[in-house]
Order: structure tokens, then C-alpha cells, then sequence
């Protein structure tokens, strides 16, 4: 389950949140999460959404409704009516990826949804496949002939992103950002969330 949003909102606080993730680079702030599988790019500590500022707050609060309707619309006919449904970002950074820059396939534990949201898109290009988002199908067989075409041709879904827009997926789901080449930044913010029923 993949859903996509489109902040109308992003053209007035592109510029202040690009200059917080430039911000937190200059002030070394890093999250030395699994250094070995990023390169060419600066990963802040994962606590962006606490950064005091009146463009990151307009962010959180719109990715918190967008991981809401999200998790609404996967869970409609389990959630009880009524239920009161609360939506943590407890975890939230900034990526600012550099020519040459790239970040191996992983997961997002212990997060119910995460979402990538593009920022700047730099140089990125859907046709040459440069720094795209992929993401990979957890299906597995031991065994591929025709019977198993639906699994082996569809083995992973490529993000054509545009600045502004938001993917939101299972955390569990193992995803990548393949190597960019650019003489642009490229700068995107991602958050996990954790959702909680009273």
C-alpha cells in the first residue's frame, strides 16, 4: 500500500526547510544510523520535526494528517468508529545527496508508515533512473518459471518524484535511493510514524 500527497504548500517554506537541512549540516548534526550503507549524502539526526521553526511545524502537521489518512484508509474496516487515533512522528531527518551520493536497500523498523517527501529533486531523472526511489517487492519464490511472471516482472516500483510530493508506505517494505549524478543538491525529508488507538 503506497499513497501519494501533494503539500500545496511547499512553494512558500521550500527555501526556509532547505536552509534547515544546510542548517543542521553546518552544525555537524548526524544520526551515524548504518553509515556503511549511504554514501555522498548527509543524514541528520532523526529528530527534524523538533527543530524550531515555523516551516518545520508546517510540515509536521501536515504529514501527520497525510500519515492519518493514510493509515484510515488501510485500516477502514478494522478501526472501531468513534476511535480516537493518534499519529507520533517519532522519528523525522533530512537528506541532502550529493553527486555521486546513494543509499543501499533497508527497511524502516520498528514504524508503522514512513514517507519520503522530495524536497528538491535536483538533477533526478526518471528515464536514466538517476537517484530514483525504489522500492522492492517482499515476495519471494524458490522457484520462477511463466506461472510467476506477476512476481519476477514487478519486482520493484520506481518513484518519479516531483518537488512538493509526498510517498507514504509500510515501513517494513525495503526500499533504496539509487546513485545520483548531478551538479544539484538533492534534498528530501523523511519521518516515521507510530499509530495509536484510545
Amino acid at each position: 500500500m503506497f499513497y501519494n500527497f501533494d503539500w500545496a504548500e511547499h512553494k512558500t517554506h521550500v527555501k526556509e526547510l532547505k536552509a534547515v537541512c544546510e542548517d543542521l549540516e553546518q552544525r555537524n548534526y548526524v544520526s551515524n544510523i548504518a553509515p556503511d550503507a549511504k554514501k555522498g549524502l548527509y543524514e541528520s539526526g532523526f529528530d527534524f520535526v523538533k527543530y524550531d521553526n515555523t516551516a518545520v511545524t508546517a510540515w509536521a502537521d501536515w504529514v501527520k494528517d497525510c500519515m492519518f489518512q493514510a493509515s484510515h484508509d488501510a485500516n477502514k474496516r478494522h478501526w472501531p468508529p468513534g476511535t480516537n487515533i493518534q499519529v507520533e512522528l517519532h522519528e523525522s531527518w533530512c537528506h541532502i545527496t550529493r553527486n555521486g551520493g546513494y543509499h543501499d536497500m533497508h527497511i524502516h523498523p520498528n514504524s508503522t508508515w514512513s514517507c519520503i517527501y522530495y524536497l528538491d529533486c535536483g538533477d533526478m531523472d526518471s528515464t536514466t533512473k538517476n537517484g530514483l526511489n525504489r522500492f522492492y517487492n517482499p515476495n519471494t519464490t524458490m522457484h520462477t518459471d511463466a506461472g510467476t511472471l506477476y512476481m519476477s516482472r514487478d519486482n520493484s516500483i520506481d518513484i518519479l518524484a516531483e518537488p512538493g510530493m509526498l510517498v507514504v508506505f509500510p515501513g517494513w517494505v525495503q526500499h533504496s535511493a539509487l546513485p545520483y549524478q548531478g551538479h544539484r543538491d538533492r534534498y528530501i525529508l523523511s519521518a516515521n510514524s507510530r499509530i495509536t488507538l484510545s
